[in-house]
């Protein structure tokens, strides 16, 4: 199943209204148990996600499909964007995902955690908001330096190999680093003074 992956500027006030149906965390951690739709196995977390009504269907029970992609696979993209985030500045694309970001917050030297300012339906929808300075940090670095510590990262054990320590690839190169980080870079320099760059994962 593919990931599509959009990362875009908002105020962060502006997210509600943009995403209507979402809801914002609870106030505090609330520990749930829930069956992962993958190993079929409950699982307990702590989450500040909200509670849902019965009636939204669970992800598990969701039907997926293939879909056959017509015409420049960007133009896909973008089309599958909401007008909210169409209208913003963006950038579409796909499977990148915490797991490939967290090392790239690393590299900039910012929290590497990536919160959930606000929770979609139960549909595997997710935002995530980077850190605040992020996008300032991030400009004011050498591109290059960048990339070279985020292929780095990427090219640990960590990231190259299976939990059962099977190698599943090398790595990254610091050049296919740089061609995912370049308009990452060009992005964060479009942000203005309020905004926040987030991560949308469907």
């Amino acid at each position: 199943m593919a990931i599509y992956t959009t990362l875009f500027l908002a105020q962060p006030e502006e997210l509600l209204g943009g995403f209507p149906g979402w809801k914002p965390p609870l106030p505090a951690p609330v520990r749930r148990e829930f069956r992962n739709p993958f190993t079929k196995e409950f699982v307990t977390i702590n989450t500040r996600e909200p509670e849902w009504p019965e009636t939204v269907p669970a992800i598990a029970d969701r039907q997926f499909r293939a879909v056959s992609i017509q015409g420049r696979h960007e133009d896909y993209l973008e089309g599958r964007l909401t007008p909210f985030v169409r209208e913003r500045s963006h950038w579409a694309t796909k499977g990148l995902t915490e797991f490939e970001l967290e090392p790239l917050l690393r590299a900039v030297g910012v929290d590497t955690r990536l919160e959930s300012p606000i929770y979609a339906p139960p549909s595997g929808a997710v935002i995530k908001e980077f850190p605040e300075d992020f996008t300032a940090k991030l400009t004011e670095m050498a591109q290059a330096d960048v990339a070279k510590r985020w292929a780095a990262d990427m090219s640990t054990p960590e990231h190259t190999h299976s939990v059962t320590g099977r190698q599943l690839s090398d790595g990254w190169t610091s050049d296919q680093a740089s061609q995912i980080l370049a308009p990452i870079v060009s992005l964060a320099r479009e942000a203005v003074v309020g905004q926040r760059m987030y991560l949308l994962i469907e």
